[in-house]
């Protein structure tokens, strides 16, 4: 078998065992409705067991929990029946289709009904609609892990007053131990709060970055008398890299030596002007899933020397056609609002760890240095790009994949990756941005 013919079986299959849990979840759904509690008018007690749980995970084979996730999808999704025996639609219609359909997994589900069940006392029933409609729409680009990240900021605009009790019970839990064990080695075991959190993990990041572009610099093509020199190559692993970094932070804290790499690193707080000047609502930091409260935001740029930057209105040179190659920091913040990262689909790498390709390339293509030709892409995304001849195109603010034919004769485009963008027509799209 070919490889590609071995990737279309591997589709396929998964393709099918979405569908059969699309029928497993129908059917435990149907269990529990004759599971009464009644002795002698219970499905499951009949039978032996005490819940429908424990008779579908004895059936399947399988483990409590994933018997519940059956259940409870299979109740959201399914058709109802109302006092009056009129057949109803299922709680959650978006949701039934693409389980039906075999669109998303019974994983993806769950994680989509849990979030709605959440927040659907507070939410507006519209708002909420659409949100289910969303997150429909990105799980099968995103996957289930990139789920977690559109459904905590779809939480912060669905319920903007439980932002800061959230982010205050996540500060409070922030602690950090620092121990020496029998062995003589210095431990570090420790939780930061998301703004924290951000600090320490930007400065870290950007260390062992430029880390490992110099390893890849290394491996480059170079005299025949240097080449291969495995004395001089890099075999730290990142978790390594990652201590290094840390004790350089703090070699340098201490007045050691400097460290110029920090000096180029940016951590990007979003945010929506007009609701940072009404005092409510929710901001997002680059790289951090949890959202932040409006009031961290302007305790940052009183204390911390952030600034609020508008993108696109005028004041920051967001078009540089052919005077300059590489993007400009203005324009990587502007495209990051549009992609949310790497714009690959399904990858999860943040902003922070991107870089702006160009639609039509700069040599190739003699292309501009344009927001509309340009693209966030991570490191091995953009070598997939140039290697492998993906094309890449831009409608309506959202970015599409095409193959090239021999990864896929059709050439069908994949969606690719895009921000958490405003899915209420009542709301006005993000367009404000603060940056340390």
């Amino acid at each position: 078998m070919s490889d590609d013919g071995l990737v279309r079986v591997a589709e396929a299959i998964a393709g099918l065992s979405r569908l059969a849990e699309s029928l497993q979840a129908r059917v435990a759904a149907e269990l529990d409705d004759r599971c009464s509690g009644i002795a002698g008018d219970d499905l499951a007690k009949a039978r032996g067991f005490t819940t429908p749980e424990r008779l579908i995970a004895h059936l399947t084979a399988g483990r409590y929990v994933e018997a519940a996730r059956l259940v409870a999808v299979g109740r959201a999704t399914a058709t109802r029946s109302s006092f009056t025996a009129e057949l109803l639609p299922p709680k959650r219609p978006s949701l039934a289709r693409a389980l039906h359909d075999g669109v998303v997994g019974i994983e993806a589900a769950d994680v989509i009904r849990r979030f709605l069940d959440r927040v659907e006392v507070r939410a507006d029933p519209e708002e909420l609609a659409a949100s289910e409609a969303f997150l429909v729409e990105r799980a099968p680009v995103v996957g289930v892990d990139g789920l977690g990240l559109l459904v905590k900021r779809l939480e912060a605009r669905l319920d903007p007053d439980g932002v800061k009790p959230r982010e205050d019970e996540l500060r409070a839990r922030r602690g950090l131990r620092i121990w020496q064990d029998r062995a003589g080695m210095v431990n570090v075991r420790g939780a930061f709060d998301p703004v924290s959190g951000a600090l320490v993990k930007s400065a870290i990041d950007a260390l062992v970055s430029a880390e490992l572009h110099r390893a890849r610099d290394a491996r480059a093509p170079r005299p025949a008398e240097t080449e291969g020199d495995q004395a001089t190559s890099e075999t730290r692993t990142v978790a390594q890299l990652n201590a290094d970094a840390l004790t350089d932070l703090a070699r340098h804290a201490l007045g050691c030596s400097n460290v110029p790499t920090l000096r180029s690193v940016t951590v990007v707080v979003r945010a929506d002007a007009e609701a940072l000047a009404a005092g409510r609502g929710a901001a997002s930091i680059d790289g951090i899933e949890q959202p932040v409260s409006l009031e961290t935001v302007r305790e940052l740029i009183s204390s911390a020397g952030i600034s609020p930057m508008l993108i696109g209105r005028g004041e920051l040179p967001l078009k540089l056609g052919r005077s300059a190659r590489l993007f400009t920091p203005a324009q990587k913040v502007a495209l990051a609002e549009r992609d949310g990262g790497c714009a690959w689909p399904g990858c999860m790498r943040p902003p922070s760890h991107t870089e702006a390709h160009h639609i039509a390339w700069w040599n190739r293509d003699s292309g501009p240095t344009d927001l509309d030709n340009g693209i966030l892409l991570c490191s091995h995304h953009h070598h997939r790009v140039h290697d492998d001849g993906w094309i890449i195109r831009v409608r309506d603010g959202r970015s599409w994949f095409v193959p090239p034919a021999h990864l896929d004769p059709e050439q069908r485009p994949r969606l690719g990756n895009r921000a958490v963008v405003p899915v209420f027509s009542r709301r006005r799209p993000m367009r404000a941005s603060a940056v340390a």
